[in-house]
């Protein structure tokens, strides 16, 4: 099933073309917090905080950072696709990547913050 094709279940239909716009807005925020978190792993490396000497704040941060980069990836793999069905579950990945580098961005923020104050 083509994206050109007509798709025999409108509902799919909708929901990719509702993704497909999502997707566009979420592939300049993705890399712009891939950016972020490169930025703050320099800055962690050049404040030479003791508490943060001995902690996982800047691997978690690294780590947040390929993850947001992945999305990237995946959000342009989703935009090129031919395929409704592929699209779609492309979509549902995307979600679960973004919110889960998010949310570890969160905590490894909440670790840095609460060490340095």
């Amino acid at each position: 099933m083509n994206m050109n094709e007509p798709v025999s279940d409108p509902a799919l239909a909708s929901r990719v073309a509702r993704d497909r716009d999502v997707l566009l807005r979420l592939l300049s925020v993705t890399a712009s917090l891939a950016g972020l978190c490169i930025a703050a792993l320099g800055f962690l490396e050049a404040a030479e905080r003791r508490q943060l000497d001995h902690s996982y704040a800047d691997e978690l941060i690294a780590f947040d950072a390929f993850l947001f980069v992945s999305c990237v990836y995946l959000i342009l793999w989703a935009l090129r696709t031919s395929k409704v069905a592929r699209a779609a579950k492309l979509a549902r990945v995307i979600d679960v990547v973004f919110l889960f580098a998010l949310t570890t961005l969160l905590i490894a923020s909440a670790y840095i913050i609460y060490y340095l104050v």
